[in-house]
């Protein structure tokens, strides 16, 4: 592989203006005890429906050993290797990627790339670089980072896996509510930032090769509601919707990409996908949740899936050659494409949040 040539990641010359400057939770008490009250009956029905489709529909198996290996290929992702970022970088490495990673800790992902290796997984390679998805300036200094590498001098894969559920309300330095600016927003813009050299890389490849850009979302995007006028804050705040219209934001972006994949003849494929309902530490951000965590997780260990199950549901599309040609733009569900929330559908929707989310990016890609 050869060393990239240097590139810079422009910086916006006017930021626009941002909202707001408090901490404390828009809205009154009670209509923020009631929406949260309406989201959570609504998730746990939705939940419901999914844990009995997982009765009936198995997460789909990768035999890893049966695959070729990427030795040249490159996959930059976000988030460190713990819960299905851990079972995903062990099944990269197991097929001799390159794994860039986005983690905020060096030191704890080591050990957890440490771990990997004393199972037994000696292929592949894995460099480190600090990302804080809370900054959009982090998120250009690892794109920086990333694209001056010599590991980034290509990228076939990226994938957005880094993820929050925030119990607290809380604004980022950019002025933006944390869940929405962590799961989606700051996403947005590393896409945008690595998506120059990722379309190098799929120039130079076959058409049964292309490349892939994978956003992992949940089937609580269906919680979720698009209002443009409170994008990135809320009038009346709940951490369920907050978490809800991030996941059904990460759906619209790929839809819009692989739309622009399509006219511009781009050998990439753009998706989103559910891994499953999976017990890992995001829960622990939910309200109330820690008090219960003990019997919570030996109750749900044995109707939930498993994270390595996750991970095969997540890589399934992109390593399954039937699937190549139906991956683009779609949303996945134990392997199946499978209909999204209406909203997601909708052009002049993925028209205007592609058209919000540069503006709040001050991005000029």
């Amino acid at each position: 592989m050869m060393a990239s040539s240097s590139y810079t990641v422009p910086k916006p010359e006017n930021p626009s203006e941002r909202r707001g400057s408090s901490d404390l939770p828009p809205g009154n008490w009670f209509r923020r005890c009631f929406k949260q009250l309406w989201l959570f009956t609504y998730m746990v029905y939705i939940l419901i429906l999914d844990i009995i489709e997982h009765i009936f529909i198995k997460a789909p198996k990768i035999d890893i050993e049966e695959l070729e290996k990427r030795s040249e290929q490159v996959a930059v992702m976000t988030g460190g290797p713990r819960g299905i970022g851990n079972d995903i970088v062990k099944k990269l490495l197991q097929l001799d990627y390159t794994v860039i990673l986005g983690v905020r800790n060096e030191s704890t992902s080591q050990n957890g790339i440490d771990k990997i290796r004393d199972l037994g997984v000696t292929t592949g390679r894995v460099k480190f670089f600090y990302l804080n998805l809370k900054s959009l300036e982090s998120v250009r200094e690892f794109a920086n980072k990333v694209l001056n590498s010599k590991e980034g001098s290509r990228i076939d894969l990226l994938l957005n896996n880094a993820g929050i559920y925030a119990e607290c309300y809380e604004k980022t330095g950019d002025n933006f509510e944390s869940t929405f600016q962590v799961n989606y927003l700051s996403h947005f813009l590393l896409t945008n930032l690595l998506l120059p050299r990722i379309k190098e890389t799929a120039a130079k490849k076959g058409a049964c090769d292309p490349c892939h850009i994978v956003s992992t979302s949940s089937c609580l995007h269906r919680c979720g509601t698009i209002d443009f006028e409170e994008l990135e804050t809320s009038k009346v705040y709940s951490p369920l919707e907050c978490y809800c219209l991030s996941k059904l934001c990460q759906i619209i972006h790929v839809k819009m990409l692989d739309k622009k994949f399509q006219e511009e003849q781009m050998n990439i494929h753009a998706y989103a996908v559910h891994p499953g309902v999976i017990v890992t530490g995001l829960w622990d951000g939910m309200g109330g949740f820690k008090r219960f965590k003990r019997p919570f997780y030996a109750v749900m260990k044995w109707i939930v899936r498993t994270s390595d199950e996750g991970a095969n549901t997540i890589l399934h599309p992109l390593l399954t050659p039937d699937l190549l040609d139906k991956a683009g733009g779609q949303y996945f569900e134990t392997g199946n494409v499978v209909r999204p929330d209406n909203q997601a559908n909708q052009p002049e929707v993925q028209q205007s949040l592609w058209k919000g989310s540069l503006k709040l990016t001050t991005s000029i890609c």
